[in-house]
């Protein structure tokens, strides 16, 4: 008589709450894909827990949809992280409600909600390497980063994206790093390439600080676009979003 020696998985640890990530949403396919990418990453580094992607719009399932998904019997809590740089509108109240919703729909179950990603350094070192990137041939000492944010209402949320600006010059070693929001928030991007070209940058680069390609992004390079056609003589870069990547999928995880 044999006996099988191969060394057989782990059965999954039903004890560990189940991940759902927060995600804002979007009607661009290349966007949900490299987003449902990142959740599939963050699998990989939690073994053995369930992790589902859910949205505040735009994009199916809702979070609440997720919450159902997961808090299934036997299993009663569940950790919902926001896939969100800021502070903003949707980590403040949409996601909340959806949060509700979905322990409404379940009594008795606990969620327990995370702070926003902010800026830890794996996604200070993964926006450095964007702006580097579109760096390449330049002198981080001639280029000028146009460093753009989502903009919203909420104060200290803009005061956040203007600190990690400070942080990416420190950082990066660039000539200067000039803020811009794409809505609600000023300076705007023609604003601040304004501003670069006048005290003398002809090398800038612009940073569109999101996590995904999307509307935002579409936004930024169309902003970019229409400045470049008047100003012919200084190069503008677009340096990439955050997108799938092992630091993101660390500070989620």
């Amino acid at each position: 008589m044999t006996h099988d020696t191969t060394p057989q998985p782990e059965p999954p640890a039903t004890d560990v709450p189940p991940l759902v990530i927060a995600g804002h949403g979007t009607r661009d396919a290349d966007g949900v894909a490299v987003c449902l990418a990142l959740v599939d990453r963050v699998r990989t580094l939690l073994p053995g827990v369930l992790v589902e992607a859910g949205f505040v719009e735009l994009t199916p399932p809702t979070i609440d949809e997720a919450l159902s998904t997961v808090l299934t019997e036997g299993m009663t809590s569940a950790v919902v992280v926001p896939l969100m740089i800021g502070s903003g509108g949707h980590v403040r109240d949409d996601i909340p409600e959806a949060i509700e919703a979905g322990v409404k729909a379940h009594p008795g179950s606990n969620v327990v909600y995370t702070r926003h990603l902010g800026s830890p350094a794996p996604l200070v070192a993964a926006a450095r390497q964007r702006i580097d990137t579109a760096c390449a041939g330049w002198s981080p000492a001639e280029v000028t980063v146009v460093f753009v944010g989502r903009g919203c209402s909420v104060t200290d949320a803009n005061a956040d994206h203007i600190r990690l600006g400070r942080v990416l010059l420190d950082a990066g070693g660039y000539d200067k790093v000039l803020p811009a929001f794409i809505q609600v928030a000023e300076p705007e991007i023609s604003e601040s390439l304004g501003v670069a070209y006048f005290t003398g940058s002809r090398r800038i680069v612009v940073m569109p600080h999101y996590l995904f390609p999307g509307r935002l992004t579409t936004w930024v390079q169309r902003a970019v676009d229409e400045w470049s056609a008047a100003h012919p003589d200084a190069e503008v870069r677009v340096a990439g979003p955050i997108g799938d990547c092992p630091e993101l999928a660390e500070v989620v995880a």
